[in-house]
């Protein structure tokens, strides 16, 4: 019987491509997406690979699109076999200049609506004793960078979350595992949200934040990976009976943690502040 697989966020980058490449493999993938009016690229991308998907909307900050989304899925395939928590954005802005709403809007999509998202589908997998949680998580859970402080806030919460999960589960057959990729070239850098005062006149971060902003474009458009490696790692570790906790990946992701384990906490702070200009 194959492997039914549902993933969140597959109207672009990680989880299109992931969606794709899970069909290409014999999964049976279900992906989702908020708006389904943003399913063109996805199709599109399916028809050119000769797979079928089935797609539905799914919004992980509601708690009835979840209800309804899982409801659906089981309904027509059975049962949930894996999930991969992919869903999410990022708010560039330093901690001073964000407001409380940006910061919980952070952690209600990147933390807590993949939290809900894996409670809706964990009681069916603890009675058949098995099933996968994968969790999209990033680079900036091991290294935060200044700027991204809501980002990596959500990332390192998503993480410790993921860790206490593997353990508390393992005893039930279902795994739970961890993707950390470093920079790559998807949508979630161009959409990012910007703090609403980050550039506002008056705050004392306004020019390193606009000039942190534009070397983050730079970085992508020059330094950005291809993010098909990702998508193929999520794919593997679908089909790997005993996954890691936590896989980091990207050239850059792996530099940042050989770099910070070989050299002092200060030096690295000092490399830290002369890349990202704070």
């Amino acid at each position: 019987m194959a492997t039914t697989v549902l993933i969140s966020g597959c109207s672009s980058g990680f989880g299109l491509l992931a969606a794709v490449e899970a069909a290409r493999r014999g999964c049976q993938v279900v992906a989702t997406m908020r708006d389904l009016s943003r399913r063109s690229a996805l199709d599109q991308a399916a028809l050119q690979a000769g797979v079928e998907l089935d797609v539905l909307a799914l919004d992980i900050n509601d708690p009835a699109s979840i209800d309804r989304c899982v409801a659906e899925v089981i309904q027509r395939r059975g049962q949930i076999d894996v999930l991969v928590n992919n869903a999410g954005f990022g708010m560039g802005g330093t901690v001073f200049d964000l407001t409380m709403e940006e910061l919980r809007a952070q952690m209600e999509t990147n933390f807590f609506g993949a939290v809900a998202l894996s409670k809706a589908v964990l009681a069916p997998m603890i009675a058949r004793h098995s099933g996968k949680i994968i969790n999209i998580t990033s680079v900036a859970a091991l290294h935060a960078t200044p700027g991204m402080g809501a980002y990596n806030a959500s990332k390192w919460a998503l993480e410790g979350l993921s860790e206490a999960m593997r353990f508390e589960l393992a005893g039930h057959g279902v795994k739970v595992c961890t993707v950390l990729p470093g920079m790559y070239k998807t949508e979630v850098f161009a959409k990012r949200k910007e703090a609403s005062q980050g550039r506002a006149t008056g705050s004392p971060f306004e020019r390193a934040s606009v000039r942190f902003s534009s070397k983050v474009d730079r970085m992508v458009e020059t330094k950005g990976q291809n993010p098909k490696e990702v998508s193929d790692l999520i794919c593997d570790l679908i089909q790997d009976a005993d996954p890691p906790l936590r896989t980091v990946v990207g050239r850059d992701a792996k530099m940042q943690s050989l770099v910070r384990s070989a050299v002092p906490e200060r030096l690295w702070e000092r490399m830290v502040r002369k890349v990202t200009g704070f």
